[in-house]
């Protein structure tokens, strides 16, 4: 099993402390391989496999212990000794109450508890009464392209053919795992149907799917452009689509929810506030886009503005898109103290192009460090903007 030691190592750093370590992510992003490797870690750092309860929701033997009180008493049954256990319950919101009984497992026995989960909803009510500030959230995302090439056994070489093959097909791990066009078509087709089906259409209620599908067509054609639910009805309606703003937020909002979607909202860098208005979307997988609404060659920058958004969330930053009067600068990433600025631009060698994107850093009266990701190969810093090569800033050669 490849090794994903990024996450791994976020489990092993929380092992054994008292918080429930929730693992969340969008469906078959390798959120229950992390638990298997977590398990192998374990069991070759001495812990018995007695110590070990798997609980898979997605395997049929473990269809009929999704309440609270079956699973208390599987667990119960399951343990043998007042050793330290470890349990690991995958899609974990499949159980009735799950907060209240994983909080009732974790008072009850001397156990470090790992869950997994695929749908943001789990966080919300009254979950997080019951375990509010006794969870760590560990966010998996699909394979950032760097793990693709780890995967795909790529080397450094020919980073841009690799590129469009990663913008191409994706970036779940199942799909990395096979070079047959056709096998390729039939798992990308296996996790639409999954995600948009089961997770979306079904546990959303979704009775008007014709409409969801306009909705999912026209916010994955937009990535990148500044949109809203009203923006969105807008344009449904006069092209001859009846649809209230209402709906198209429900429908965001479910898709957000799968993890299929990430909203950035926009800050005002002057006045330090957030915006409620226009905000933009960014989509978890190119390859699941591509499924939707074609595969297509144009608007590379605004996929590329995707991908670095993707790797700012997996470096464990909040992203946010910066306004500074009537200038727009792409992403505001911020961790703990740590701020910093970013203009992503397919390329920027034309000056009126470099202008417009550098202009924009320069206009924030601030001393943080502020960086500007194409794919020139000539290095573009000026004015204390540093330019970074986007394979170099995918690949971490660079310490921010």
């Amino acid at each position: 099993m490849i090794q994903r030691e990024k996450y791994l190592n976020k489990l092993i750093q929380a092992k054994d402390s008292d918080f429930v370590k929730i693992i969340t992510g969008v469906r078959r992003s390798g959120k229950s391989s992390i638990l298997t490797l977590f398990k192998n870690y374990l069991i070759k750092n001495g812990v018995n496999e007695k110590n070990i309860i798997e609980i898979n929701y997605e395997k049929y033997v473990f269809d009929e212990i999704k309440s609270e009180k079956t699973l208390f008493k599987y667990i119960k049954d399951c343990v043998t000794d007042e050793k330290k256990m470890y349990f690991l319950i995958d899609e974990v919101q499949e159980i009735e109450a799950w907060a209240k009984v994983i909080n009732s497992l974790r008072v009850s026995f001397n156990a470090d508890i790992y869950v997994t989960g695929s749908n943001s909803k789990m966080f919300s009510g009254e979950h997080l009464t019951y375990l509010s500030g006794r969870y760590i959230e560990i966010k998996v995302l699909p394979l950032s392209f760097k793990e693709f090439l780890t995967f795909k056994s790529y080397n450094e070489n020919n980073l841009e053919e690799h590129f469009n093959e990663y913008l191409r097909v994706g970036s779940f791990p199942a799909i990395s795992l096979t070079n047959q066009q056709e096998l390729v078509e039939a798992i990308l087709s296996g996790l639409f149907d999954s995600i948009f089906t089961r997770d979306i259409i079904l546990k959303g209620k979704i009775k008007n799917e014709g409409a969801f599908y306009k909705v999912a067509k026209f916010v994955f054609e937009n990535i990148g452009n500044n949109t809203s639910a009203n923006a969105i009805k807008n344009a449904l309606i006069s092209n001859g689509h009846k649809i209230t703003s209402d709906t198209v937020d429900n429908y965001l909002q479910l898709m957000c929810d799968a993890h299929m979607l990430y909203q950035c909202e926009r800050y005002d860098i002057r006045g330090n506030e957030r915006l409620k208005t226009n905000g933009k979307y960014y989509v978890v997988d190119t390859g699941l886009r591509n499924k939707l609404i074609g595969y297509r060659q144009g608007n590379l920058g605004h996929i590329i503005e995707n991908i670095v958004f993707l790797q700012l969330i997996r470096m464990g930053y909040e992203v946010s898109i910066g306004k500074n009067m009537s200038f727009e600068v792409d992403f505001i990433a911020v961790k703990g103290l740590n701020r910093l600025y970013f203009q992503v631009s397919l390329t920027a060698l034309e000056s009126s192009t470099y202008d417009r994107e550098i202009n924009a850093l320069l206009k924030i009266n601030d001393q943080y460090p502020k960086y500007l990701i194409t794919m020139d190969k000539l290095n573009l810093s000026k004015n204390g903007i540093v330019h970074l090569n986007l394979f170099d800033f995918l690949l971490e050669k660079f310490n921010f």
